[in-house]
């Protein structure tokens, strides 16, 4: 029952930023969820992600200018011996080399609450430009490109203009 409060919860938090659910009937029957973000990429196409039953959450992408990937969480597997249970080599052992797995969510709202972080985290907050912005990378925007003695002498248009142009 936890689960489906949390699929509730998250769902209309992606019904609030504007998120809609385009899943057909077939998708909905298999247990996978698409949702469409309310703006498009930079090439103008729809920027959609699913969540599947199987745990996996992805980022969909229908033109063949960058493939589907997956945005679940990775860990790092170290080296190991494994048995062979079957075949003409059953009782070898063999080597399986380190490699990176996809850790799967699951439970529905888990995934839907991974899905609205990652997209709240990768596309609806501002990313400065230059990295973390002070009051000295301020007062320094200020002097050099519009001859004021700091950020607060400035007007306030023109902390303004100062503001959008480091974000």
């Amino acid at each position: 029952m936890n689960q489906a409060k949390k699929y509730r919860k998250y769902y209309e938090a992606l019904d609030l930023i504007g998120c809609k659910h385009v899943s057909t009937p077939r998708q909905i029957k298999n247990g996978t969820r698409v949702f469409r973000l309310p703006f498009k990429d930079a090439w103008n196409h729809d920027i959609d992600f699913a969540t599947y039953e199987s745990g996996y959450v992805r980022k969909i992408c229908k033109v063949g200018y960058a493939p589907c990937y997956q945005i679940n969480q990775t860990r790092k597997i170290k080296a190991h011996f494994q048995k062979i249970e079957d075949g003409i080599h059953a009782g070898f052992y063999r080597r399986r080399w380190s490699y990176t797995e996809r850790v799967l969510i699951p439970g529905n709202g888990d995934r839907l609450e991974y899905l609205f972080n990652y997209i709240v985290r990768n596309y609806f907050k501002a990313k400065p430009k230059y990295g973390n912005i002070d009051m000295d990378m301020l007062n320094r925007c200020a002097k050099w490109s519009h001859g004021e003695f700091g950020f607060d002498t400035c007007d306030s248009d023109t902390q303004d203009y100062i503001l959008k142009s480091l974000q």
